[in-house]
This record gives C-alpha cells, sequence and structure tokens, in this order.
C-alpha cells in the first residue's frame, strides 16, 4: 500500500453527516449474526444508526482484502473488524483515528488483558478498540455419537486418530471439516503443539525458524498430520466452518477442532452445549491456549470526525456491551472486570485455561488466524499446508521448503 495516496483517499471519502456508522466485518455465520445483533442494538439505544457491510469468509482474509481495496478507492468504511500485527501497518500508513481519549476516559490501562495492551497499542498509543479472546485448540465432540460409539473423549493424538479411525469404520464422519485454507491450516497447529510444544510451535509458526522448520521434530509433526488428512474426505466437504458445526450439532459427524466461534454458532442453534456437544482441549494441548482477537478500528474520512468517533468507542467499549457481546460470540471479554457467572461453562474453562497459561507463559498467538506473520506470509503458509493434506503426492519435504522459503522472502 502506498501509505501517502491510502491516507489522502482516506479524507476524500464520502460518509453521510450525523451519527452514521459503516461497519466491515466477517461475521456472517448465524452465531456471529446474534452477536452483531446486540452490537446493533447497543448503537441503537443511542442514536448510532448502523450500516453493516458483511464480507463472506470465515478468517477475515477476505474482508482484509476488500478493506485495503476500499481505502485505495477512496471508500472506507467507518469502523472495521481487524486482527493482530496488521493493525501496526494501518496505523503507520496514519488512516487510523486514536482511541486515546476513551481508553484513559475508561481506564484501559488497568482494565484490560495486557495481551489486548499489545495487540491495540502502538507508539501513538491506543489505535484499536479489543472486543472478544477466542481459544482457538479446542474439540468439540459429539457426546451423543461418542456413547453410540462406546468411546471416551481422547487425550492425546494417537488416541485422537485411533478414535477417529474406528468411528471411521463404523460408518460415522470422524471429523467436520470444510474445504478452506485456514479451516485445515488449524489442525496442523493444534498437531504441531501437541507433538512438539509450545516452544516448537512459537519458532516453527511465530518466528518462522529455518532450524525448527527442517527438523525431525517438524517430520514427525507431518507424518501425523497425514494420518489426520487419510481420515477426512477426499475430496474435502466443500463448506464453510459454520455448515461444519452443523454436522456436528445434526449428528453427522464426531469431532470438529477450532475456535470458540463454534460455541457461538451451536448456542445460536439452541444445541446444549456442554450436555450434547462437549468441549475440551484440543488433545496434548500442553497446558497451551492458541488465541486470537478481534479488534476494531476507526478509519480517518472527512465526514467522519474525532467527535463522532469517540462516541462510537464510548458506546462499545462500554463493560456491559463488551459482557453481553462476548457471551453470544462464544468468546471471553479482554476486559478483567466482568464477571462471567452467567457464561456458558465453556466460557468459564476458556477463562481458567487462559489465566493457566498467561502464569505458563503458554497463551500462544495462531499464525493462521493472523495473530502471529504479516498477512502474505500467513496466507501463503496456510495454502501449503491446504496442498500438503489434500494431495499426498506432496511430500514432508516438499512442504518444509516451500515454508522455509516463504519464511526466507518474509
Amino acid at each position: 500500500m502506498k501509505a501517502s495516496l491510502i491516507a489522502t483517499l482516506l479524507f476524500l471519502s464520502p460518509v453521510c453527516s450525523g451519527q452514521n456508522v459503516e461497519f466491515l466485518h466477517w461475521w456472517t455465520s448465524a452465531g456471529e449474526k446474534s452477536a452483531l445483533n446486540v452490537l446493533e442494538k447497543q448503537l441503537a439505544e443511542h442514536q448510532i444508526e448502523y450500516h453493516p457491510s458483511p464480507v463472506i469468509g470465515g478468517g477475515g482474509d477476505t474482508a482484509l482484502t476488500v478493506l485495503q481495496a476500499r481505502a485505495l478507492a477512496g471508500n472506507s468504511p467507518n469502523m472495521a473488524q481487524i486482527e493482530g500485527p496488521v493493525i501496526k501497518a494501518w496505523d503507520a500508513i496514519g488512516v487510523l483515528h486514536s482511541l486515546n481519549h476513551i481508553a484513559d476516559e475508561q481506564h484501559w490501562d488497568s482494565v484490560l488483558y495486557p495481551l489486548a495492551k499489545r495487540i491495540n497499542k502502538t507508539g501513538n498509543g491506543y489505535v484499536s478498540m479489543p472486543l472478544v479472546l477466542h481459544r482457538l485448540n479446542w474439540l468439540w465432540v459429539n457426546h451423543h455419537l461418542l456413547k453410540q460409539l462406546n468411546m471416551t473423549v481422547p487425550q492425546n493424538w494417537e488416541e485422537m486418530l485411533s478414535t477417529m479411525e474406528k468411528a471411521r469404520e463404523a460408518g460415522v464422519n470422524p471429523l467436520a471439516v470444510g474445504a478452506r485454507p485456514w479451516q485445515i491450516a488449524q489442525l496442523f497447529e493444534s498437531i504441531m503443539i501437541a507433538t512438539g510444544g509450545v516452544e516448537f510451535y512459537k519458532a516453527t509458526l511465530v518466528d518462522l525458524n529455518p532450524n525448527t522448520i527442517n527438523s525431525e521434530q517438524m517430520r514427525h509433526v507431518l507424518k501425523q498430520f497425514r494420518r489426520l488428512s487419510m481420515l477426512t474426505d477426499h475430496p474435502l466437504q466443500d463448506i464453510p466452518w459454520d455448515k461444519a458445526t452443523l454436522q456436528l450439532a445434526q449428528n453427522k459427524a464426531l469431532f470438529q477442532i477450532g475456535g470458540d466461534w463454534i460455541l457461538g454458532e451451536l448456542l445460536s442453534q439452541n444445541i446444549q452445549v456442554p450436555d450434547h456437544i462437549g468441549c475440551y482441549p484440543a488433545p496434548s494441548a500442553n497446558g497451551s491456549y492458541l488465541y486470537n482477537m478481534d479488534s476494531l478500528i476507526f478509519l480517518k474520512s472527512r465526514n467522519f470526525d474525532q467527535q463522532k468517533v469517540d462516541k462510537v468507542a464510548r458506546v462499545l467499549s462500554d463493560k456491559q456491551f463488551q459482557a453481553d457481546f462476548n457471551k453470544v460470540k462464544g468468546s471471553i471479554p479482554v476486559r478483567t472486570d466482568i464477571d462471567l457467572k452467567d457464561f456458558n461453562t465453556c466460557q468459564k474453562q476458556s477463562f481458567r485455561d487462559y489465566a493457566a497459561a498467561r502464569q505458563h507463559a503458554s497463551a500462544i498467538p495462531s499464525m493462521t488466524d493472523s495473530m502471529a506473520i504479516n498477512p502474505v506470509a500467513q496466507q501463503a503458509i496456510n495454502s501449503e499446508i491446504y496442498r500438503f493434506y489434500r494431495d499426498t503426492q506432496v511430500t514432508d519435504e516438499d512442504l518444509i521448503k516451500r515454508i522455509i522459503a516463504i519464511a526466507e522472502s518474509n
């Protein structure tokens, strides 16, 4: 992106007068729409008209591409959903409104988790508003099918693969998963943590260390990953993540591995969680908490001034709203002063696991979900992992070479 061009075009962007807010986001599933209804109601109660601009595609890659294109065209939204290191890149080109006034007014430095402060602050202070904290390395289990198959919840990946094999032999779909690169790459992250541990994961998928990428440990991870790939449909079903969750909910799949947006989806379908569908840390999670965090940025334009930004930011950083939004979304709040007594059992477990992970330095950013590396490298690695999973002709050495090449160009 050419910083000066984008900044100029943003200030020329036509925006409706009055308290109107266009919000670009990728929350398009039933559970996510339920959470957005909470957001829309909150804005409406404060006389702020909400204009959603949804972009279909879980993971957000498509939405971020649209955001960049709209910024270059001088037609940016007022507010956008965003994640991870790319926040600092948008701030560096000078197109984001400051949130420092609201942060001071509402004591963000005192009430936000340190992680939320690191992600949403730059040298200019707060330039984005954290909203939700998701855990990604969850195992979602259909208890009805598990009981029917006379099996128990797997505690490690050897047990997981063995259980999946038995389910497949019994004619049960062992794993609900769709044909999207980010969905497959999330499976890879969980296997890497289980097989190599937290430090190996950090070195390989956060630091992109060529020595750990090209290691015997990595080859062992890939062997497990290949075993997993052979237990799922080939070709993969061309479905988004929420349709895979529907299979789980309808007793058509035994397991799903993924973030707790799955919980939000299940709750929106009135599924009993954890009675019908249970939530467990992914096998051999080793005390890790693989996370992503959704934030909101406010983009500068001619008619969206700081006063309007402050009003919207004040409304959306409200403690009760953030509690209500997270409760529906399936995530946990980024604020430390919210009581989770009325949250779902899985969210309470997430809160406890995050607290433990913070103590042991095992809360780790998801490479797959935009929290660890730049978007170009992230999408390239996700694509290579996806290709390996789908094509048995792609060898361990092929994938290792490709990831090293991406790391070297990063």
